[in-house]
């Protein structure tokens, strides 16, 4: 799986594909009592074997929380995911994904790959932008790779 993260500390958050990341970010919040918010950013597909994105992460949140004795109810409101930057379908980049790209390489030297850290970021700065995140917050962005993809759709970002 291949997925980004951005979080806000004291807010995470992050890209949401598979929903594997997100459910271990939810299951480690909780195991270590880090009082922050985690705001995944959905990516690709509304619904997997006829399940939500949310309705994956919530099984395998109700799954890890068994394993790990956390004891804790689950249900749909604990699991976030913010929809208003997956509209264009997976793998389908468009001048946002490649105006993050360009925007984190050339001031921070980080690549990002195309299809999940670039829409993820590119959502984070939207957020920041829009004053979604307060001004006072402290944003990390979760960076989980992703950078081969690069090669990949390499013609289109140009």
């Amino acid at each position: 799986m291949n997925s980004a993260e951005w979080l806000y500390y004291p807010q995470f958050d992050r890209s949401s594909s598979s929903g594997g990341m997100q459910a271990g970010l939810t299951l480690g919040c909780e195991l270590y009592g880090i009082n922050s918010e985690l705001v995944p950013i959905s990516i690709d597909k509304e619904e997997t074997y006829g399940l939500s994105l949310e309705e994956i992460v919530l099984d395998i949140v109700k799954e890890g929380d068994k394993l790990l004795g956390i004891d804790r109810k689950y249900n749909i409101s604990n699991i976030p995911l913010n929809k208003d930057y997956d509209k264009a379908g997976y793998g389908v980049i468009t001048n946002k994904e490649k105006f993050a790209i360009n925007e984190l390489a050339k001031k921070e030297g980080i690549l990002l790959d195309p299809v999940y850290t670039s829409r993820a970021f590119y959502g984070m700065l939207d957020c920041l932008k829009r004053k979604k995140i307060k001004p006072s917050s402290h944003a990390l962005f979760w960076h989980t790779g992703g950078l081969p993809a690069l090669f990949k759709y390499a013609d289109e970002l140009e």
